[in-house]
């Protein structure tokens, strides 16, 4: 039985197509992986996958049943979904992340009862974060976070789990941790797993399939051993790999030879990203493997985005922690964006402390700069009393360019 049926699905922005007529079929129980590089539209299609974006065309069938006529809380009880950015606003327990899981099966102000509670330690007891119930979710490690968001997923009792780079930022150790979770879960639970992951060995070890994306369309899918070919690595990644069985493993193994020159002549090629807390390392990750020269800020010392920024060594315009944009920083980052050929604003929520970085991007704009904004309808953004968002539309009036992700964007 088939637990997903995608056929002839796109999906882009204006006549920017980045799913291209794609089909293909997932077995109910099966563990898949979605390999691609930057702009290839996997995240698009996950997000698809999850109902978040509709499709221009074709259709995505769930058990048979298309999944335009589920209701929100009827999909939410079938498919859940683990973002990227597993950050954390508020000082949650673990527990009470979990718990929110629980909501598509809780009519309006009706509280928790004793099935919720115990759905929610099973799902604490099968990611290992038991011990951590009671932790403040900002407080723990970037393992246990991402293994607390999958129980949360858990806890909505699913029978498919999407996943987008669960492994993302995490060390080896973490990276098997979680891949070797999900597979347990695969076997003992018959759960459907479909994630999207970069490292195509870490997929090649776990995955009864692979869909391998270029361009938005299906370059190959099957077996590891169908896909990853050296002709497939070579016209999806530009690469030249050499290939062979893991003798510990007995699975695929790559191994990267020698990138094949590629034309990077950008003709705008330093982005300015007006960002933060863990709003921007989609955009940050995506640009900076393209080859673009980035630049951050203004960007509080300690906030997520900083410290990514931080680990790739990339220049940021900072501000002292729990403080607001100084006059001083204002002015560092105005300079910085009247040097850079584009400036990015990320779907960042925006209030009192940081609405002068939406000012120097205003005045970017006006100094004829490149503007765009990667708007999320589900995102609420504006914390100024309408300021923020009153800028925002006098800014798209004056040209600049609004976007839904940052593959709209490359």
């Amino acid at each position: 039985m088939n637990a997903i049926d995608v056929n002839n699905l796109e999906f882009g922005y204006k006549d920017n197509l980045v799913i291209k007529d794609i089909s293909f079929s997932i077995k109910a129980g099966s563990f898949v992986s979605i390999l691609g590089p930057n702009g290839s539209g996997k995240s698009t299609l996950l997000k698809t996958l999850n109902n978040l974006y509709n499709p221009n065309n074709g259709s995505i069938q769930l058990y048979g049943k298309d999944i335009l006529s589920y209701k929100k809380r009827e999909l939410a009880k079938k498919i859940a979904l683990v973002p990227q950015d597993t950050n954390i606003e508020y000082e949650f327990t673990v527990e009470d992340i979990v718990m929110m899981g629980r909501h598509p099966y809780k009519n309006r102000f009706e509280n928790e009862n004793e099935i919720d509670h115990k759905i929610v330690n099973e799902s604490l007891e099968l990611t290992y974060t038991l011990n951590l119930k009671d932790r403040i979710i900002n407080q723990i490690s970037g393992g246990e976070r991402q293994r607390a968001i999958i129980a949360k997923a858990l806890a909505q009792k699913p029978a498919i789990i999407l996943l987008d780079e669960p492994t993302s930022n995490l060390d080896i150790n973490h990276q098997m941790d979680i891949l070797n979770l999900l597979k347990k879960l695969n076997h003992e639970n018959g759960l459907t797993v479909v994630l999207v992951i970069h490292d195509i060995n870490l997929a090649c070890r776990y995955s009864d399939e692979i869909i391998l994306l270029h361009k938005g369309k299906i370059l190959g899918i099957g077996a590891p051993e169908e896909v990853i070919t050296v002709e497939n690595m070579e016209d999806a990644y530009d690469m030249k790999v050499a290939l062979e069985k893991n003798k510990y493993t007995d699975t695929i193994h790559l191994t990267p030879i020698e990138i094949k020159e590629k034309n990077k002549n950008f003709k705008n090629n330093k982005v300015h990203i007006i960002c933060g807390g863990g709003s921007g390392q989609e955009i940050i990750n995506k640009l900076y493997s393209e080859g673009f020269e980035l630049s951050l800020g203004v960007l509080n010392i300690g906030d997520s985005d900083w410290e990514h920024g931080r680990n790739l060594n990339i220049p940021m315009v900072e501000e002292i922690p729990f403080s607001g944009i100084s006059n001083q920083s204002y002015q560092e980052n105005v300079e910085v964006m009247n040097k850079s050929d584009i400036i990015v604003i990320s779907n960042v929520p925006i209030g009192s402390g940081n609405l002068k970085n939406l000012l120097g991007a205003k005045d970017a704009l006006e100094k004829g700069k490149k503007v765009y904004y990667i708007a999320e309808n589900s995102q609420e953004y504006d914390y100024t009393e309408g300021e923020a968002k009153k800028i925002i539309e006098e800014m798209l009036k004056k040209g600049m360019q609004s976007v839904r992700s940052v593959d709209e964007l490359l």
